[in-house]
């Protein structure tokens, strides 16, 4: 019989957001597509939400309603008060402590016991703090400002969980109530109303003021944050003002009131307003789903440099700055065209006969960007897992958006294994592609994607060549007569690879895609034909087929002769690769050999001169490290 474990609270709260998650899934019966969106509103789990309703929400900026927002905990925690007030003003309860310190002590705890069920993430930590800072306040018996209140909650976070600060939700979220207290002033009451007034004044007129107020917040809000979105993740929503004005009611004051009443009921009551609540939701996204197909939904940018960001800082100060708008319009317009500054396009500074590659971390597969002056070239697009999840979706496009980068002027396919193609047609639907060359069977559902789309297609094959920016590109794999014809296909696609050499005064760089032993003897024949003189040149060398114990053989070292190698494999990865064999291999002939699991993504960069230092930079987490000697080697 096996061993009860020993209570704990955590294991209490984890056992409680489990019922809650399957009571839901349960009532909705799992078919709903939106019962993961009412499971992520009452308890913070997101991982049941679709990628397809994660694209649309982010595309109208409403993603921060789609977890355990501010909102939904303050409005619990006023809840949780309230109900406080009303029980102990009964009887002589308010003779031996007063009321406000009752409801200041239930709404915090509703607010901790809240933010603990919903996982404790940023934005219900930095409520859950803000309202015990209030709660204290009102003990103590002091007034705290607002930003008191906020600054207390920022400190508290950062010497809890000082890692929070390298989270996107945590500057957000601050960032957000920051913009609000800063730009909302020391004014209570309505805008245009002094306060302590709003009662003298007509129903009308403080409905329309209060619209005024709402729209401000929002402008506030969507202008604060741009800055961020750009930052963590290249892009902001142009129609979140419009989307989140009716977002933000309804499933604030709609969805979620539905949702957290409903999983507290009995079954019978639980079903209908869960129902109820769904319905909701899936009204509101249809409406979103339209919003976010326009196609000027969303504006792309690169990530901005700390130095633009620091001047769209101080153009967001002036813009957003508390008193009347209309009397400061040229000064506010003065700040929003700082904030333009974060669009600028960043220019390369790659000379004319310069390239350089990055190889990025993606995982079991290939991807590589290589860019020239003017030129750039993906080789590959990394791995699909199931259905949906491909590497072009989770690395490859947001590293390209990062970059800056919209258009690649020729997408190369090694060939049809998944590892290779599985991010390309999530890549097509998003960036532009001048042309394509690959080693792919007609019936491949890129080449019909790529002809719908009327992108150029050509079959890769031997003796292909072509001049960027005075670099050189040059296809050694397979044979001259290689077509799209399934024909060819016969075998195994990796004897199939399309092999690429790119080369400029000083470096050689090879792009082998799953090259085994047939495709390597022909590369080895081809290459002592052509006797090509490489005096003075580095060779920088993708390991065949990550580094399998099929490639990477002998005969073809010995004709290459790198001076280093690299291989894009999965850590712990199910094949094995690369092989201990082909590692012992490598280094018994003095190749340095370098992995992603280990240096993360590669930035290899190549001067035009011969003898110019080819530094490896490689990238690893968010911080960038540059390893070389005297000898330029690694």
């Amino acid at each position: 019989m096996g061993q009860v474990a020993p209570w704990s609270f955590a294991q209490w709260i984890e056992s409680h957001r489990w019922n809650l998650r399957d009571k839901i899934k349960r009532l909705l019966h799992d078919n709903r597509p939106y019962a993961g969106v009412l499971v992520a509103l009452v308890m913070g789990d997101q991982n049941a939400i679709d990628q397809v309703d994660w694209r649309v929400f982010n595309a109208t900026g409403i993603g921060h309603l789609i977890s355990i927002s501010g909102l939904h905990v303050t409005m619990l925690a006023g809840l949780g008060a309230l109900l406080a007030s009303r029980v102990w003003r009964r009887g002589s309860l308010p003779l031996v402590m007063p009321v406000p310190r009752v409801t200041a002590a239930a709404g915090f705890l509703t607010a901790f016991f809240y933010a603990w069920i919903a996982g404790f993430q940023i934005p219900a930590q930095r409520t859950m703090y803000m309202v015990g800072v209030v709660a204290i306040a009102v003990w103590s018996g002091r007034i705290p400002r607002a930003f008191d209140i906020w600054w207390w909650a920022l400190l508290v976070v950062l010497v809890l969980d000082p890692m929070a600060a390298y989270t996107p939700g945590f500057w957000l979220s601050f960032g957000a109530v920051a913009a609000i207290l800063y730009a909302m002033g020391d004014s209570s009451g309505l805008i245009g109303i002094p306060p302590g007034k709003e009662l003298e004044v007509s129903t009308v007129t403080r409905i329309m003021q209060a619209l005024k107020e709402a729209c401000r917040l929002q402008a506030v809000v969507t202008l604060a944050l741009i800055p961020c979105t750009l930052y963590w993740f290249y892009q902001f929503s142009v129609v979140s003002p419009l989307a989140n004005a009716i977002a933000i009611p309804l499933v604030s004051y709609v969805v979620t009131p539905l949702a957290m009443i409903g999983v507290v009921m009995p079954d019978g009551l639980a079903r209908p307003l869960l129902l109820l609540a769904h319905t909701a939701m899936e009204w509101l996204a249809l409406l979103l789903t339209l919003m976010a197909s326009w196609d000027w939904a969303v504006a792309y940018s690169h990530q901005p440099s700390l130095i633009l960001l620091a001047l769209s800082l101080m153009g967001i100060i002036v813009a957003i700055r508390p008193g009347p708008i209309l009397k400061t319009m040229g000064s506010r317009l003065l700040g929003c065209a700082l904030c333009a500054c974060l669009f600028i396009s960043p220019k390369t500074d790659l000379a004319h006969g310069e390239f350089q590659a990055t190889v990025l971390d993606i995982g079991q597969g290939t991807a590589v960007l290589v860019e020239t002056q003017s030129k750039r070239l993906l080789y590959d697009t990394g791995p699909i897992q199931g259905k949906k999840d491909d590497a072009g979706e989770r690395i490859i496009l947001p590293f390209l958006r990062g970059e800056g980068i919209h258009q690649i002027d020729r997408m190369v396919i090694s060939h049809s294994d998944s590892d290779h193609v599985g991010g390309a047609q999530t890549l097509l639907r998003e960036i532009t592609f001048d042309s394509m060359l690959g080693s792919l069977p007609d019936h491949n559902p890129l080449l019909r994607a790529l002809r719908k789309k009327k992108v150029p297609v050509l079959p890769c094959r031997y003796g292909q060549s072509w001049r960027w920016d005075g670099v050189d590109f040059v296809v050694w794999h397979p044979h001259e007569q290689m077509s799209f014809d399934a024909g060819h296909y016969g075998g195994k696609p990796n004897e199939m690879s399309c092999v690429l050499e790119v080369r400029n005064r000083s470096t050689s760089f090879w792009l082998t895609g799953d090259a085994e032993r047939d495709a390597e003897a022909a590369l080895v024949e081809r290459l002592r034909h052509q006797a090509i003189s490489r005096q003075g040149h580095k060779v920088i060398f993708m390991a065949p087929h990550h580094g399998s114990k099929t490639s990477s053989s002998l005969d073809l070292l010995n004709a290459i002769n790198p001076d280093w190698a690299f291989a894009q494999n999965g850590y712990r990865n199910r094949y094995n690769h690369p092989h201990p064999t082909v590692r012992a291999r490598y280094q018994d002939l003095g190749i340095p050999f370098l992995q992603t699991p280990n240096t993360g993504a590669q930035l290899w960069r190549f001067g035009k001169t011969p003898g110019q230092k080819n530094t490896p930079t490689l990238l690893r987490e968010d911080r960038r490290r540059i390893w070389h000697d005297r000898s330029g080697r690694p």
